[in-house]
């Protein structure tokens, strides 16, 4: 009797796992209720794959245990995608995890690399989607701290809009070439389910691939770093080789011998290495090591650029003359409109690293934007920032130059994205909508469900004894120093932490200012932040004429300051620099704004 109840059992539990076989994934149902379950164009065959940019694309990784959650493990499985033109295609792919801080947080980028038959990175599909390069690789990138999923593509196209004017950075380096690259990266929004189940909301985005700088792997004027790079490792003439990665030429050698390896990067071979000239290397293998001297050498006399400019201002060479000089070595229209950039999207992270410098002659040197997670007012640690912060001069590295030579060159170029309507609040917003509209509110509602612990969509919490500074007071304690774990706090003391100014409420010692630092984010915080930094940058570059200005009101009349008044109400006659007052206007209107 016992077996014929084990068989009986068996037989119930193999019938369930065959129901279970048959049910529809959490992707296919997805995919069903889109009405894209039955594609128009299968691609899974083909080769080369040529799409336009999706609105957003939907994902399902199969075969993975879980998401990769290291840079330098690869894990093999399949990546099956729908877009909502209607292309379809189920491919192999690589996947590891990609970035650096965000490697903290439990959602986290990854790379997908397509593969051959054989998992096999060399001979693979090409993608060309949209007006972007062709790539068999791209990043997909998680915006875990922030609500829209997306702030980087948002930055991305923005700075796309700004530098549409100007001729390609290839060209005004004197590389002569009929490319797509953008120099930069661009993405669209796809959602990523593991295994059928919903993992998340991506930004599907370009690599920073040579494909995408317009060079070629073994040109030695091509060449592309990436990494810390910041006045004492490499533009005042004392290179640290190990804090940067030289991406572009390939097939380098390292000083001892070695491949280049970018991963672990170190002094590049030069004329004076001891393997540099061995009898037994084949004609490709002096030839990479020819290269890689040519490379060093560029790289090096860059690096001295700093002393020849000191020198020769030092010297007495005229403006005009200084400013020959610096274009001789820097694109400056490139590096002027970084310059304007940086200062409307108060970007925290772009001065020492994450820009990528580059170069298409070994002389000539010019910068783009990358990872633009800590803009529009989002911290590293998913904390918010004023609009009114006090701006940090751009002056580290080549910027030097630009910030001494170039200031009205700068409020030109600032006058003429607000006249051409790039810097404005619709034009800013509206992309800004773009994004989220193509994502959705259902998709929104799942990510928030799925990943309900991220910092956008919690309050912080403060330890007992310590109160958050509002906004409002952050302006006087903009000197105060950063949290000391061994000084005793007494009531109104404060510090910074994890860019936030926070206050002790009774003495408190040993103890940190909070258990969680957060902000619930939303768009009404973004879009005021967009309006606010537009009024912060008028009076900074001297946009408009001063604080009793005519502006044009919405109804199309003018509108005059007619009080002006601190945040407790109280009204003034004479704003103090360095702190936010209300301006009334005769139109019924108020705005906050930071006296200068």
């Amino acid at each position: 009797m016992r077996r014929v109840y084990l068989q009986f059992a068996l037989c119930l539990l193999l019938q369930a796992l065959a129901v279970q076989a048959q049910q529809p994934s959490d992707f296919e149902d997805f995919i069903a209720g889109r009405g894209l379950a039955a594609p128009a164009n299968d691609l899974s065959e083909e080769t080369d794959i040529d799409i336009p940019e999706p609105g957003i694309a939907f994902v399902n990784l199969m075969g993975f245990n879980n998401m990769p959650v290291s840079k330098y493990t690869t894990t093999h499985g399949w990546m099956e995608v729908y877009d909502d033109h209607g292309n379809y295609f189920r491919k192999r792919v690589n996947l590891s995890a990609q970035g650096g801080y965000t490697l903290n947080y439990p959602k986290r980028n990854f790379v997908c690399h397509f593969t051959d038959e054989a998992w096999n990175e060399d001979n693979t599909p090409d993608f060309k989607i949209g007006d972007w390069v062709k790539q068999d690789a791209f990043h997909f990138k998680a915006f875990y701290t922030e609500f829209t999923r997306g702030i980087g593509e948002i930055g991305y196209k923005l700075f796309a809009q700004m530098v549409a004017d100007r001729q390609s950075y290839w060209e005004r380096l004197g590389y002569d070439d009929d490319s797509r690259a953008r120099c930069f990266p661009d993405g669209f929004p796809c959602a990523v389910f593991l295994n059928g189940k919903f993992y998340g909301i991506y930004a599907w985005q370009l690599k920073k691939h040579r494909k995408n700088m317009n060079q070629k792997k073994d040109e030695a004027g091509h060449i592309h770093l990436d990494g810390n790079l910041r006045d004492d490792y490499i533009f005042r003439g004392n290179i640290k080789w190990g804090q940067f990665e030289v991406r572009n030429p390939k097939n380098l050698y390292a000083y001892n011998g070695w491949p280049y390896d970018g991963n672990s990067p170190t002094m590049l071979m030069d004329e004076n290495s001891s393997d540099y000239d061995r009898p037994t290397d084949s004609e490709e293998v002096r030839a990479n090591k020819q290269r890689t001297a040519a490379v060093k050498r560029s790289i090096v006399n860059m690096s001295r650029y700093w002393d020849e400019l000191n020198n020769i201002e030092t010297m007495g060479a005229s403006a005009e003359e200084m400013r020959s000089e610096i274009e001789k070595r820097f694109d400056v229209e490139g590096m002027i409109d970084y310059y304007v950039f940086y200062y409307f999207t108060q970007n925290g992270d772009a001065t020492l690293k994450n820009w990528q410098w580059f170069t298409y002659d070994g002389v000539k040197w010019t910068v783009t934007p990358y990872d633009l997670d800590q803009t529009f007012g989002m911290g590293l640690y998913g904390n918010i920032r004023p609009h009114f912060i006090p701006i940090a001069e751009l002056t580290s590295g080549p910027f030097y130059w630009v910030y001494r030579y170039y200031q009205d060159d700068v409020r030109v170029r600032y006058a003429k994205m607000r006249n051409d309507g790039i810097l404005e609040y619709d034009n800013v917003v509206s992309i800004i909508n773009d994004w989220r509209e193509r994502i959705g509110e259902e998709l929104y509602a799942k990510e928030q469900q799925r990943w309900p612990e991220s910092p956008c969509y919690q309050e912080s919490i403060c330890n007992d004894g310590w109160e958050q500074v509002p906004w409002s007071e952050w302006m006087d304690h903009w000197y105060d120093t950063s949290y000391d774990n061994s000084r005793t706090y007494q009531p109104g003391d404060c510090c910074w932490l994890e860019g936030k100014v926070w206050r002790a409420t009774k003495t408190v010692r040993g103890v940190k200012p909070f258990i969680r630092n957060a902000n619930i984010d939303t768009m009404e915080r973004l879009t005021g932040w967009v309006e606010g930094r537009l009024d912060y940058l008028d009076d900074f570059f001297n946009y408009t004429t001063g604080i009793t200005e005519t502006k044009t009101a919405d109804n199309g009349g003018e509108r005059t300051v007619i009080g002006i008044y601190t945040l407790t109400g109280v009204r003034v006659q004479t704003p103090s620099p360095g702190k936010v007052y209300v301006f009334k206007y005769s139109d019924g209107t108020a705005r906050k704004i930071l006296a200068r």
